[in-house]
């Protein structure tokens, strides 16, 4: 009886008995998805160099390359993207040196596991390099978000 009760408890809970689901093999012919490439991370004192072409109006972005603070800059058509903590406050400053054929917008995201603590929108500027801040709490830093350049119009940086 008390056998009953029990399984009569674990199924009204919706609870199993069962130690581990069965393993199932993928259908035939499945693939994975592919890697995606989106968004990169990047962490203080380094720098990211983003390879972007501009096609039908859209930026395509390459494979980056990670590299130290200050290390290299971009050559033609490649954004360089350093991340430096600011001594002193809550905050990492973010620079960006573009030579693109035109100014690329994109996000700058700080990230605790999947929870976003601040983001920042950069602007892309090709007559100078664009300083902007973001607070230096979060774990990792994603930029992601690529768009080509909306001349300063709704843009925060």
């Amino acid at each position: 009886m008390r056998t009953f009760v029990i399984a009569a408890l674990t199924l009204a809970l919706g609870l199993t008995s069962a130690v581990a689901a069965p393993r199932h093999l993928p259908p035939r012919g499945f693939a994975p998805p592919p890697h995606k490439t989106l968004p990169f991370e990047v962490k203080p004192g380094t720098e990211l160099t983003i390879p972007i072409a501009i096609v039908d109006g859209k930026p395509v972005v390459g494979t980056p390359r990670l590299g130290m603070l200050g290390a290299s800059k971009p050559a033609d058509g490649e954004i360089t993207v350093g991340l430096e903590r600011d001594a002193g406050t809550l905050y990492n400053q973010i620079t960006v040196a573009e030579r693109t054929a035109q100014p690329i917008d994109f996000l700058v995201t700080g990230l605790n596991g999947g929870t976003k603590i601040d983001e920042t929108e950069i602007c892309g500027r090709l007559d100078q390099p664009v300083v902007a801040r973001i607070g230096s709490v979060p774990w990792r830093f994603s930029v992601n978000g690529f768009e080509v350049g909306k001349s300063g119009a709704g843009c925060n940086s």
